[in-house]
């Protein structure tokens, strides 16, 4: 017998479990076997996690089969939300003062982005028809990197992962849905068009990028005033600033890395780190944005550009509401932020009360010498205890329709935080059950607004 793998997906390039991870097995000896199933041990972390069978799929040898694993790998990813710097900290402090804001990229802690998922192939079979199966294990055996990626098929071909997260050109990216709306770069339109986001002058923000398979040594920053002048430029030794050279990658910790690259987290580390050009850009009052993208090289070439470049635009807002801003985590498993300054509502619903009615009245003091009576205050029926769902309603600026794909990641997302303060983050749940896509032609002015309830119930008295 003589069990292979006969289809396996890429084993360098991160593999979404929101798609089919296929492993397709064949046994290739012709012979009469009993009661044979393929085994398909899957082991994570060194730890075997599941132990699959299936029969053949072909009546007669040579045997298929195939295996999905996808279902599998999802539940042991999870993107990190602690500093891994000090884990007393939330994701947003990497880079700030008080959280070994020298270090200004994190990397998983607890929680993993990216799994090495290995699978070992085997077979068990019967000497007759009467006999009990026997397996023999470990003959063949794979390994995959797997990610939690969003599949949208929308009538597109099924494809397995293309390595776009492990940057190592122009056309890869972070982990980020924000959105590109056909601007080109400051740094020249040969660094094609940016990915926008908006921040206020002293906010935190996360962006993430798979390391493992990456090229990317450098991170390079430079600050333009609004009419597009040069500030400074800065440029972050990945590997002494807190992360990981691609090279070194070598456990799941560090297959995705988490870069401080807010305002506040990029003007605290200039600052713990004695990085001047990048405290004379990101410190500087005629600061208008700023552009970042991985590198191979500590110098700002195209040639050596290993990502798409995103664009920082400072927006301290003009609203008379108070900020709202939300962490959330995107279709590529990745963290982003978004403002909301327009109006917002908190609300308690769902508010539930038990109780009972108690009997007016001396009851427990009568006595030969003291007489039944009751005051006026006395209550009959008597809450005990209350609970209620604390809810926010939050609404956005008028924004560009480019933004409609990036919000909708907020809609469906599996884990949303208000961020109160840069190391308080209030979980939340969206609640709303549609998101409507909308366009300038439809709407002129755009503006979403989101129900969020508090995960946490608020504490009664």
């Amino acid at each position: 017998m003589a069990a292979q793998f006969e289809f396996f997906p890429n084993t360098t390039d991160f593999q979404s479990t929101a798609e089919p991870i296929i492993f397709q097995v064949q046994e290739n000896v012709i012979a009469t076997y009993y009661k044979y199933r393929f085994i398909l041990q899957v082991e994570i972390g060194g730890t075997e996690v599941a132990k699959l069978k299936t029969h053949p799929l072909t009546a007669s040898p040579p045997y298929s089969a195939a295996f999905d694993i996808s279902r599998i790998c999802d539940d042991y990813v999870s993107t990190e939300i602690a500093n891994s710097n000090d884990t007393n900290g939330a994701i947003t402090t990497i880079g700030t003062t008080n959280f070994a804001g020298a270090n200004v990229i994190g990397l998983g802690s607890t929680k993993y982005a990216a799994r090495e998922v290995t699978v070992k192939l085997g077979y068990e079979s019967a000497t007759s028809a009467t006999a009990e199966p026997t397996e023999t294990l470990n003959v063949a055996s794979r390994t995959v990197l797997t990610f939690r990626d969003e599949y949208i098929s929308d009538g597109l071909k099924y494809t397995q992962g293309t390595g776009e997260f492990q940057p190592d050109s122009f056309a890869d990216n972070f982990l980020s849905s924000a959105p590109n709306l056909g601007v080109d770069s400051a740094f020249g339109s040969n660094f094609r068009q940016v990915y926008e986001h908006r921040i206020g002058s002293d906010q935190p923000y996360v962006l993430a990028w798979g390391a493992d398979g990456s090229t990317a040594l450098f991170v390079i920053i430079r600050g333009f005033e609004a009419d597009g002048t040069t500030i400074d430029t800065a440029s972050l030794d990945i590997s002494a600033v807190g992360g990981v050279d691609p090279a070194s990658v070598s456990t799941d910790a560090q297959r995705v890395q988490y870069l401080g690259c807010g305002t506040r987290n990029l003007s605290q580390h200039a600052a713990a780190a004695s990085n001047t050009n990048l405290a004379n850009l990101i410190d500087s009052a005629d600061l208008a944005y700023y552009e970042l993208y991985l590198s191979a090289t500590s110098g700002v070439s195209q040639t050596f550009q290993d990502s798409a470049v995103h664009r920082f635009t400072i927006d301290d807002g003009c609203s008379k509401y108070p900020r709202r801003q939300l962490l959330f985590l995107n279709r590529h498993g990745g963290w982003d932020c978004f403002n909301f300054d327009q109006r917002s509502e908190e609300r308690l619903t769902s508010i539930e009360r038990s109780s009972y009615n108690r009997p007016r009245g001396n009851w427990d003091n009568l006595s030969a010498t003291v007489d039944w009576d009751y005051q006026g205050y006395e209550r009959g029926v008597t809450t005990t205890t209350v609970k209620a769902e604390k809810e926010m309603r939050i609404s956005t600026d008028y924004i560009d329709e480019g933004y409609n794909e990036h919000l909708r990641d907020i809609a469906v997302s599996r884990s949303v935080f208000i961020l109160e303060r840069l190391n308080v983050l209030i979980p939340v749940v969206v609640t709303d059950s549609e998101y409507l896509f909308k366009t300038s032609a439809n709407e002129k002015l755009i503006s979403y607004s989101f129900t969020l309830r508090y995960s946490n119930r608020p504490r009664l008295k």
